[in-house]
């Protein structure tokens, strides 16, 4: 009756481990998330610099109008 739970349990473990992501499959979704990211950072680069090109023409506006 041991041996047959220690043979139940050795193979619940070795199906366990056999179930898992290979490495492949890993690395697939490692170079996807990095690739989504890129693209987000890409986003926020470009929206920050629309952000400081809008409020320095505004100050720009600002300086022209004061002076006249």
């Amino acid at each position: 009756m041991k041996t047959i739970k220690i043979i139940i349990a050795i193979a619940a473990l070795a199906s366990f481990t056999s179930c898992g992501p290979n490495k492949e499959a890993e690395e697939k979704q490692k170079r996807k998330d990095d690739s989504l990211m890129e693209i987000q950072r890409n986003d926020a680069i470009n929206n920050a610099e629309k952000l400081l090109n809008d409020t320095t023409a505004q100050v720009g506006d600002t300086v022209k109008n004061g002076k006249k």
